[in-house]
């Protein structure tokens, strides 16, 4: 497994991977250096691969440069970003096939598949790949709003996939140049199809009705992947053991959430967050406005100095949670609108706000609003005088959470999801 990206690129494909070594795989697990100590808490016994991507999220490159008013300075940002960490993936993953010996299989996450895909080629192996949104041409999910009908949806997605084409194709063909494969005019999807690659995708078919029937057994949609219950007590997050009080970690969370209503859950995972001090401003500006309290969990963001200020007994600020065990305690969540929290804060039936950054996360805030349970903001927006205020305003009603509450009973069960996901890729692998 090459695992490339952030925490929520790779946590979801380590639940496969367990899964897989308990029906007797063997399982090789290579994931980016910053998250070595996560998938070693889970005893999968991890090699560092790419680059670390908590740096390059914090780096320049994505902060300032993706986000200029200039678009060749964005453009370049953003062909940049596309291939980051390519030349180290590919060596990596080389040696690692080379260690290993009779892999059958490389199995990678939504990035680096161009990589991953051509040293699967060289070397003849099976390519599978794990997606946590839709990424392919299809005629029900548009990828940018405004759009009606399946053909004006499909050419968005082809207009699309050519223009990733044309930032990635010359980086591509580098890494292909070097692994000694001849360069390829033809971009990742249609070869992917053409060869037969499972493509497992890793979200409910509830949010994207009529998808599963477009795309066939060889996109097949499982449900959000997530952890079981023993590998989240392994990683040690606060409220991950069963029974245990949410004191590990955040000494009194647990009386602080029993003394008072369930609070909105805050939260942006690995998304760098510009100014901490001006989100928990309007985070507590929100709380005083709505009547409402806030748990902000820091993510990768360092809050430290702001909360040492003091943020009142509206909001309480902690570091990483257990989403499973926390948010089934809150009334609503204000997040990124990464694959894996959504997942989390759907099955916790809890309304959100999606504060999205870029990538996927603009479209699961249109899935979420689609299907009544959500609003979404630009992540930057949220700081703003009032933004959050009236879009939390927006899901903090009886009937949103009603919404939220019945769409959770028709989730996929995230075990089911999990051994989906494993018998995709058990098709056409020895054990």
């Amino acid at each position: 497994m090459a695992l490339v990206g952030s925490r929520g690129d790779v946590q979801p494909a380590l639940a496969v991977a367990l899964e897989l070594r308990r029906r007797g795989h063997e399982v090789v697990t290579g994931v980016a250096p910053n998250l070595v100590p996560l998938a070693g808490r889970l005893g999968l016994d991890p090699v560092p691969l790419g680059i670390d991507s908590a740096r390059l999220l914090g780096s320049d490159l994505v902060r300032r440069d993706m986000r200029s008013a200039h678009p060749v300075r964005r453009v370049r940002a953003l062909r940049a970003v596309a291939a980051a960490g390519w030349a180290e993936l590919r060596t990596g993953l080389t040696a690692l096939l080379d260690d290993v010996g009779g892999a059958d299989t490389v199995v990678t996450g939504p990035l680096g598949q161009e990589v991953a895909a051509a040293v699967a080629e060289r070397r003849g192996l099976r390519t599978a790949a794990l997606h946590y949104c839709p990424v392919r041409a299809n005629g029900v999910v548009a990828p940018v709003g405004g759009l009606r009908g399946p053909r004006a949806t499909r050419a968005a997605w082809a207009l699309g996939e050519r223009v990733r084409w044309g930032l990635t194709r010359r980086a591509e063909n580098e890494q292909r140049a070097a692994l000694g494969l001849p360069g390829t005019r033809v971009h990742l999807p249609a070869r992917l199809r053409d060869a037969g690659a499972v493509e497992i995708q890793a979200y409910d078919p509830v949010l994207v009705p009529g998808l599963a029937a477009e795309w066939g057994p060889r996109r097949p949609l499982t449900g959000f992947l997530a952890l079981d219950d023993d590998a989240r007590a392994r990683l040690g997050e606060t409220g991950a053991r069963a029974g245990d009080r949410l004191d590990a970690r955040d000494g009194g969370l647990d009386d602080w959430l029993v003394d008072g209503d369930p609070p909105v859950y805050v939260g942006f995972g690995s998304m760098p967050v510009a100014d901490p001090a001006a989100l928990l401003a309007a985070v507590d500006a929100a709380c005083a406005q709505l009547g409402v309290r806030a748990l902000v969990s820091a993510g990768w963001n360092d809050f430290s100095a702001v909360a040492a200020g003091g943020t009142g007994a509206r909001v309480r600020v902690v570091g990483a949670v257990d989403h499973a065990a926390v948010l089934p305690r809150c009334r609503a969540a204000v997040h990124h609108g990464g694959a894996g929290t959504t997942g989390a804060v759907l099955r916790a039936g809890l309304p959100a706000v999606v504060g999205w950054y870029s990538a996927d996360q603009p479209l699961w805030g249109e899935l979420l609003r689609r299907a009544g349970v959500g609003v979404a903001r630009r992540a930057s927006a949220l700081t703003e005088p009032g933004v959050l205020a009236g879009a939390l305003a927006e899901v903090l009603d009886d009937a949103t959470a009603a919404r939220a509450t019945a769409l959770a009973a028709r989730l996929v069960p995230a075990g089911r999801a999990v051994a989906a996901a494993a018998d995709a890729l058990d098709g056409g692998v020895r054990v």
